[in-house]
């Protein structure tokens, strides 16, 4: 026999000797490790909860929407004790658009974003470690929704004029803008609807002639999480301010009319044209207004109203219109002759 064989024969001498020696410890602890479990098992009862659903989305994407559905029913399995006070607000399904199956198009023209997908598992609940609770069934393992990405795109500028505001008689010219395009970057889906980007409106309110300026650019159609990325938020315009093409008429046989003062009780004037009692009246002013004029339109009159004293005398005419857009009256005579008598009321 070798010092080796001893040894061995000894440990195992000695392993025996332990275990008959704590035979009935570990007889005990194994009945009450059994017993535990029983008991425990009788005290476990199922719940069900709704549970909301997360998406985590990466830099970049924009969710349209929410998760389809919302929530999910979780069956759960544990202590009566613990699911008791346990509401769907204590656990949590968190899904990462990083692990969903590769997102398609919902339709042909793609403007409704991506729909990502996931398929979801009892593990994919999250559920407090101490709360000692296992899922055993879940009434949805399908969730989608639909995620939109950024997209860069150059589109161009288009200056907005507010012209209703231009002084009667002027007109626009060329406009530039510089530069012509911008550089934005904004969701997918907002950009394919997007043609071109509007600067805020221009006054034009008492201009009369051509100028410049810095203008911002209009980003009201987008909000919140549409909101763009650009490289620049002003573009310079140049605005050219023209003279209005005007048109020029002439009606004949306009009549005159007579202003005369507010007659008193003691004595009135009494006033009698002694040349021609109508007039040529040649007009000019913007074409469409100029166009649709009729005679009936103007006033041409004398102002008699400053005279006090009977006799013949020239009167410088005058015409007035209600309508705007006229710029120039020619009258033709400019003046005529009238008479003047005073007469006494009784």
């Amino acid at each position: 026999m070798t010092f080796s064989d001893a040894s061995f024969r000894n440990f195992r001498s000695g392993i025996r000797a332990f275990f008959m020696k704590h035979l009935l410890k570990f007889a005990a602890l194994i009945l009450a490790l059994m017993i535990w479990s029983l008991v425990r098992y009788q005290f476990q009862t199922d719940k069900t909860v709704a549970v909301r659903v997360t998406v985590a989305t990466r830099t970049g994407e924009i969710p349209l929407g929410t998760p389809s559905p919302e929530k999910i029913t979780v069956n759960l399995r544990g202590r009566k004790s613990v699911l008791e006070n346990l509401s769907g607000s204590d656990l949590k399904i968190v899904l990462s658009t990083e692990k969903a199956e590769k997102p398609s198009n919902p339709d042909p023209s793609g403007e409704n974003g991506l729909n990502f997908q996931w398929n979801v598992s009892a593990k994919d609940v999250q559920i407090p470690f101490l709360l000692g609770l296992r899922v055993v069934g879940l009434d949805q393992k399908r969730v989608s929704m639909l995620i939109d990405s950024p997209e860069s795109r150059e589109l161009p500028v288009e200056a907005v004029l507010d012209e209703t505001s231009l002084p009667m008689g002027y007109k626009v010219g060329k406009v530039t803008v510089n530069p012509e395009k911008i550089k934005i970057t904004a969701p997918s889906t907002k950009l394919e609807k997007i043609k071109v980007i509007r600067t805020l409106p221009v006054s034009l309110e008492g201009i009369r002639h051509s100028f410049d300026c810095d203008q911002k650019l209009d980003f009201s159609g987008f909000s919140g999480r549409d909101n763009p990325d650009v490289d620049r938020d002003k573009v310079f315009v140049q605005v050219e301010i023209l003279r209005a093409k005007e048109e020029t008429r002439e009606f004949t046989a306009v009549p005159v009319r007579i202003l005369i003062p507010p007659t008193s009780r003691q004595q009135f004037m009494s006033c009698e044209i002694v040349t021609a009692p109508t007039v040529d009246l040649k007009v000019s002013g913007e074409k469409t207004v100029i166009e649709i004029l009729r005679k009936e339109d103007f006033f041409v009159f004398a102002d008699i109203t400053d005279f006090t004293k009977p006799g013949l005398y020239q009167i410088d005419l005058r015409c007035a219109i209600e309508k705007t857009g006229v710029t120039k009256f020619e009258i033709n005579p400019q003046r005529i002759g009238v008479k003047l008598e005073r007469v006494s009321k009784r």
